[in-house]
């Protein structure tokens, strides 16, 4: 699992590096729930390498949405602003997006190999015509 000492050392990003406990492990919860939501299938109990990229990736994107500037934007309705110029921001949308292009192409990824993974114990089922 995810913990704040741990997203700390695999981010390079400042506002993580300079956040306390308590708020990282607000980004850490809320970036579970958006992959939560995302995914089609249970947030995994063991968690891989993959799914700990999109984790941290998710993470570090929110914690660099949670400016006053971001904030008072989405408040007012707007889906962009920043410093009179446009950067695009996504929000998320149940099974559709996380709000961030690369978690989400790191999770559709991930939900294709867990797919083509050949269950364990196997079912053998034969059709004659």
């Amino acid at each position: 699992m995810l913990t704040p000492a741990l997203l700390k050392s695999r981010s390079r990003v400042s506002v993580i590096q300079e956040a306390g406990e308590e708020l990282l492990q607000q980004y850490i919860d809320d970036a579970q729930t958006r992959i939560e939501l995302f995914l089609p299938v249970p947030f995994p109990e063991i968690v891989d390498k993959q799914i700990m990229l999109a984790w941290v990736k998710l993470a570090e994107n929110l914690s660099l949405q949670d400016d006053e500037e971001h904030l008072a934007a989405v408040a007012r309705g707007y889906t962009a602003e920043s410093d009179q110029g446009w950067s695009y921001t996504r929000q998320a949308v149940s099974g559709e997006t996380t709000g961030n292009v690369e978690v989400d192409n790191i999770l559709r990824l991930w939900l294709k190999k867990q797919r083509t993974t050949p269950p364990e114990g196997g079912n053998v089922r034969a059709m004659l015509l």
